[in-house]
């Protein structure tokens, strides 16, 4: 299945934060736990995501909880890649 360019982006961040020998299982179908994504390295994906697409925290934390999937966590991405893009008027 092919992604979006702008998806594969944050699919390349997720892969490079995973531990290693988890990015075989890296996909937007597999769940997090499939993937070996605890949520020390929640914290540290949803981090690299500000980190390239600076902007406020806040909207990302309310659903946080609520990943289950790397698609969820892609879409995570996603809210912090548009909030950026609103911030610097991109969007």
């Amino acid at each position: 299945m092919s992604l979006p360019p702008d998806d594969e982006e944050l699919l390349a961040i997720i892969k490079e934060t995973v531990p290693p020998g988890r990015v075989r299982h890296i996909h937007p179908e597999a769940t997090l736990r499939q993937a070996g994504i605890d949520s020390l390295c929640m914290v540290l994906i949803v981090g690299r995501f500000l980190e390239r697409y600076p902007g406020p925290a806040e909207p990302l934390e309310k659903q946080l909880g609520s990943v289950r999937t790397i698609r969820e966590l892609l879409d995570l991405g996603r809210v912090a890649r548009e909030a950026w893009g609103h911030e610097n008027g991109h969007g």
